[in-house]
């Protein structure tokens, strides 16, 4: 389920991962992108997992978990679809049924959504990413930055936003 084929495989999966996370505005809690990482390929920052202020309202705790959960979802579509529409292939059904399964699993069991709810999250997610990552121009820029990633190993915060500067001209 979901595991790297080889290290170009690997490489655009972050890419995926990094362009989904540019895409929903979330850049800044990427700390470091590393090839070699064996657990997290994407090292996210500390706010991604805080709510910096106890004293926020319950409503704010929510759709800030809420967007959590959006984003944790974007990682994984940005993983699969860019592992193999920026390769010029098809996304493969057992990867998405996988995924698909993932993301309604955590929206149900630790969101307490109910299931149509997450269908409909996966539903607007897939589909958004889906038309991200059949663009052209999108391929493109995952198979630059894949390949240097796979030249440096890792890259920092700067160097992911630098290397996706492209997307905001599309």
């Amino acid at each position: 389920m979901l595991k790297y084929q080889n290290e170009t495989d690997k490489s655009l999966g972050i890419a995926g991962m990094a362009i989904s996370l540019v895409a929903c505005d979330c850049e800044q809690y990427i700390a470091a992108v590393s090839l070699e990482a064996t657990d997290s390929a994407v090292l996210m920052s500390p706010d991604y997992y805080c709510i910096s202020n106890p004293n926020i309202s319950a409503k704010s705790v929510w759709q800030a978990q809420m967007r959590r959960l959006e984003v944790s979802g974007a990682v994984l579509l940005g993983n699969v679809m860019c592992r193999a529409l920026a390769a010029g292939r098809n996304v493969a059904p057992d990867d998405l049924a996988s995924v698909h399964s993932l993301i309604i699993d955590e929206a149900c069991d630790n969101y307490s959504l109910d299931r149509d709810e997450a269908e409909e999250l996966y539903r607007r997610s897939y589909n958004y990413y889906y038309r991200l990552f059949s663009h052209p121009s999108v391929a493109v820029v995952a198979r630059d930055f894949a390949t240097t990633l796979r030249m440096q190993r890792r890259m920092s915060t700067a160097e992911v936003i630098d290397n996706l500067r492209r997307l905001s001209n599309l």
